[in-house]
């Protein structure tokens, strides 16, 4: 499965560290995965240290997914995140359809219960087409739905490997509903040890949105930094990581730490 994570957040931009991660994010080998049929589940805990006299955040995820042996991969999170003193509920469903042998397509849906700062949901379609000489190009649609505003979000991008490693760029152009057009730029470098385990690095620049427990969203120009990993123990246990730190324009910076435990069946 490739990397269902480039861009920064589900909707709320500044869960980039988190959500998805793409994750969503579950980040898997290349497109030259193994065949066989694989089964993975990963639980997970985040802790984020906000300066300016803004209490913690943290969120916890149960992420699963299974890959067929014809590369069809499903996937699926249960989540819940503390923000502003209070605490939101979501899940998220999606699958990486293989057509023939250089497209994907990747529906991806989202939704949050009462939601406060979480959007109450959120629609992603993405293609991928497979290209010479290792490269890889992406595009996507993203609606996202707050109680009083709406995003609509495209992103572009392409990716690139080459023998151990993998680069990408991606291009994000939001249409805020009542707050203009926000544009971000995402990169990302990662390092694969071995068939699995990896180490790698992301960073990203531009305005943003981010939502809040009113439901309303704001713009505010944002950069980031982070660092992140998997490293499989044995055959079905991996320990993954992650480390970041986020500023969102004058408003405050942020510092995370992620820890997972993941299980292959």
């Amino acid at each position: 499965m490739t990397h269902a994570y480039c861009a920064i957040g589900k909707g709320s931009r500044a869960l980039g560290w988190l959500l998805g991660l793409c994750v969503l994010a579950l980040t898997a080998a290349p497109l030259a995965a193994a065949s066989d049929a694989r089964t993975e589940m990963e639980v997970s805990q985040r802790y984020e240290h906000l300066d300016s006299g803004f209490s913690s955040w943290q969120a916890q995820r149960l992420d699963a997914q299974h890959r067929t042996a014809a590369g069809l991969t499903w996937y699926g999170a249960a989540l819940r995140e503390r923000r502003y003193g209070e605490w939101d509920e979501g899940v998220e469903a999606g699958a990486a359809i293989p057509l023939g042998q250089y497209w994907v397509i990747q529906p991806e849906m989202g939704k949050a219960f009462d939601a406060g700062f979480l959007p109450s949901w959120y629609a992603d379609l993405r293609i991928q087409r497979l290209l010479p000489d290792g490269w890889l190009g992406h595009a996507s649609l993203r609606r996202t739905q707050y109680d009083d505003s709406q995003v609509d979000r495209l992103a572009l991008g392409g990716e690139r490997y080459w023998g151990n490693w993998r680069g990408a760029y991606t291009l994000n152009i939001s249409d805020v509903e009542g707050a203009g057009t926000p544009v971000g730029h995402a990169l990302a470098l990662d390092h694969y040890y071995n068939d699995l385990s990896f180490v790698g690095m992301r960073a990203s620049i531009g305005r943003e949105e981010e939502g809040l427990p009113d439901g309303k969203v704001f713009t505010s120009s944002v950069s980031s930094f982070g660092v992140r990993g998997r490293h499989w123990l044995d055959a079905h246990w991996a320990v993954a990581w992650d480390l970041g730190w986020l500023s969102q324009g004058d408003i405050y910076n942020r510092y995370g730490i992620q820890l997972g435990i993941r299980r292959a069946f």
